[in-house]
C-alpha cells in the first residue's frame, strides 16, 4: 500500500515537472536559463523566434551574443546584482538578433537556486518590446505636431 501512495506521488512530480516544462517551451516570450558565468543553459521556443538562434546554436556559449558591442558590460552587472540575490524585474534594454538586428528588449532575471538556497544560475524572460516603443515614438511625434505649430493630417 505504501509503495502505491510513493508511486503515485511521483507520477504527480512528473506530471507537475512536464506541465511546467510545456509552460516554458510554449511561451511567446524568451525564457533562458543562463549559468552565473554567463554560459547559456536552456533556450525555448519563444527565444529562438525573438532571437533568431536554434538551442543548438547557443547552449553552451555565452549570453553576450546576444548583448550590442556598445553594451559590452551589462550581462556582468545584471549577472552582478543577481549573485546579490537581487531579482530584475521590467529592465529595459537593447539586445541583438542572429541578423545583427537590434530590437527593444524587457527582461525580467531571476535567480535560480539549488537544494540548499544557493544561487546557481539565472532565468531570465525577454519580451520583444520594438513594435510598443516603435509606437510610442509615432505617437510621441504625433503630440509634438501641435506643439510646433504645424497643421496634422490625420
Amino acid at each position: 500500500m505504501g509503495e502505491d501512495k510513493a508511486e503515485l506521488t511521483d507520477t504527480r512530480e512528473e506530471e507537475k515537472h512536464s506541465f511546467l516544462a510545456s509552460i516554458v517551451e510554449t511561451s511567446d516570450d524568451a525564457v533562458i536559463g543562463i549559468m552565473l558565468d554567463g554560459t547559456i543553459l536552456s533556450w525555448n521556443s519563444g527565444a529562438q523566434e525573438i532571437y533568431s538562434y536554434s538551442a543548438d546554436e547557443v547552449i553552451g556559449k555565452s549570453i553576450s551574443i546576444l548583448v550590442p558591442p556598445d553594451r559590452p558590460d551589462e550581462s556582468s552587472q545584471l549577472l552582478k546584482r543577481i549573485k546579490q540575490k537581487e531579482s530584475i524585474k521590467g529592465f529595459e534594454t537593447v539586445r541583438m538578433r542572429k541578423d545583427g538586428k537590434q530590437i527593444d528588449t524587457s527582461l525580467t532575471i531571476s535567480p535560480i537556486k539549488d537544494s540548499t538556497g544557493m544561487i546557481i544560475g539565472t532565468s531570465t524572460i525577454a519580451r520583444d518590446i520594438t513594435e510598443h516603443k516603435l509606437a510610442e515614438m509615432l505617437s510621441l511625434d504625433q503630440s509634438l505636431v501641435p506643439a510646433m505649430g504645424m497643421k496634422h493630417d490625420g
